[in-house]
């Protein structure tokens, strides 16, 4: 619930963070300063990481502290896996739902349908990869689906036993080849001239 929430609000939130700057051409304002590229991106990211933080990873260490409270340390030491895969997953999830609001934000400057991508990668991207994965038998198609691949990791993470796909190493290599796909196009759109061929 937690995962999907994140979702929706970084499609809400995250296409209003780049996309008026580079409507307006604004960046070239913003890094004719002491200010590059990457503190440009950095600081965008750290707004949406706080917001979405406020609705996934925050809650859960709070249930975490109270239900520590409540049972004392003893609990706290027997379940730290618990603790920890829930709020590491999270956090990865944030980090890469936030970083894919930034570069739909970057590559289409309209905010709607900056949002509507936002919802498409991950809604959309889940839908279609496992249709196809049905109808040709392959598992391994689990992999271009975020949600999936996250999945995964955090059945490891937690100590339960994973569905049948791909491994939790793929899973996660997976994951950071979509992270780093997402860093790029940022690298590409955040640009204070843009290069007309």
């Amino acid at each position: 619930v937690q995962a999907v929430a994140v979702v929706i609000l970084a499609a809400l939130a995250g296409p209003g963070l780049v996309a008026p700057d580079l409507t307006n051409n604004a960046l070239p304002l913003y890094l004719s300063r002491p200010f590059s590229r990457i503190d440009y991106a950095l600081s965008r990211l750290a707004v949406l990481l706080g917001l979405l933080a406020l609705v996934s990873w925050i809650p859960a260490m709070v249930l975490m502290a109270i239900q520590t409270g409540m049972a004392g340390w003893g609990w706290l030491v027997d379940n730290w896996r618990l603790i920890a895969g829930t709020v590491g997953g999270l956090a990865a999830w944030t980090i890469l739902v936030s970083l894919v609001a930034l570069a739909c934000s970057a590559y289409i400057r309209w905010r709607v349908l900056a949002g509507a991508l936002v919802l498409g990668v991950f809604f959309l991207l889940s839908g279609a990869a496992e249709i196809i994965r049905r109808i040709l038998e392959a598992p391994w198609l689990e992999l271009i689906n975020p949600a999936g691949a996250m999945y995964q990791l955090w059945c490891v993470w937690l100590g339960v036993e994973p569905p049948e796909g791909p491994s939790p190493a793929a899973s996660a290599l997976a994951l950071v080849l979509m992270a780093v796909l997402v860093v790029f196009v940022l690298e590409r759109k955040l640009r204070p001239v843009e290069v007309v061929s």
